[in-house]
């Protein structure tokens, strides 16, 4: 994924996890990342590979396009 584009998505999936109330180490734990790999997804420190953020989208239940194309605005 574009490097412009790996903090707007950690943003997304930061606020999906806190709308939810899980932990990042929950998350990390689920879909197989240390708790500290995790934290940089949402950072934007790191590259989020396609199956990573298929696996987070899945994780809430949602579709690779819904994670990549949520509206942070939602919890404004």
């Amino acid at each position: 994924m574009k490097e412009e584009n790996l903090e707007t998505i950690g943003r997304r999936i930061k606020k999906l996890r806190q709308l939810h109330g899980y932990k990042q180490e929950i998350i990390a734990r689920e879909i197989g990342l240390s708790q500290t790999a995790y934290s940089k997804i949402e950072t934007g420190d790191t590259s989020l590979t396609i199956g990573r953020a298929a696996a987070i989208a899945k994780f809430f239940g949602m579709s690779l396009t819904e994670l990549l194309s949520w509206e942070e605005n939602v919890l404004k």
